[in-house]
């Protein structure tokens, strides 16, 4: 998944992902305050948008002992369950992270959809807190192609 800013951008680097509220987690998901510092996808109306996730984060692996690490998850900027993730707020992102059922007009507010996705307000949301702006169009066909969304975090 693709989350990148495009402008200067503020970022809060002192928050711990929840492990005991999931697992996993994707870059561009819209995640909520669940705890002292810790961080949590939205995942309905009980949760208040926060910010957007910066990177993914991964399973820890049950084969290997935790915090063990593989060759290919070094250098990587993925986070594992239970680590400090960057959350990012307000600036410019293009995001693959959105809802695909949809499609997407330039201009239009986007509030949350399961998984964290952004999704244009009153489609699929559940959550009614707008958090963006789509900066661009998507098509049908942009959208199954997998086109980056730009997008004016609000929040």
């Amino acid at each position: 998944m693709v989350f990148i800013p495009r402008d200067p951008v503020m970022q809060n680097q002192f928050l711990v992902h929840d492990s005991s509220t999931g697992s996993t987690a994707t870059a561009g998901s819209v995640v909520a305050l669940s705890g002292d510092e810790l961080v949590r996808v939205v995942t309905g109306t009980n949760t208040v948008p926060y910010g957007f996730l910066m990177q993914n984060v991964k399973a820890e692996s049950s084969a290997h002992p935790t915090g063990f690490r593989l060759p290919g998850d070094l250098g990587s900027s993925d986070a594992f369950t239970g680590d400090p993730v960057a959350v990012a707020h307000l600036g410019l992102y293009d995001t693959t992270h959105y809802n695909t059922a949809t499609t997407y007009t330039a201009g239009v507010t986007l509030t949350t959809a399961v998984g964290g996705k952004v999704t244009p307000t009153g489609t699929n949301q559940i959550n009614t807190v707008v958090v963006a702006v789509a900066q661009n169009t998507l098509s049908a066909a942009a959208v199954a192609a997998g086109t980056k969304l730009r997008i004016k975090l609000l929040i």
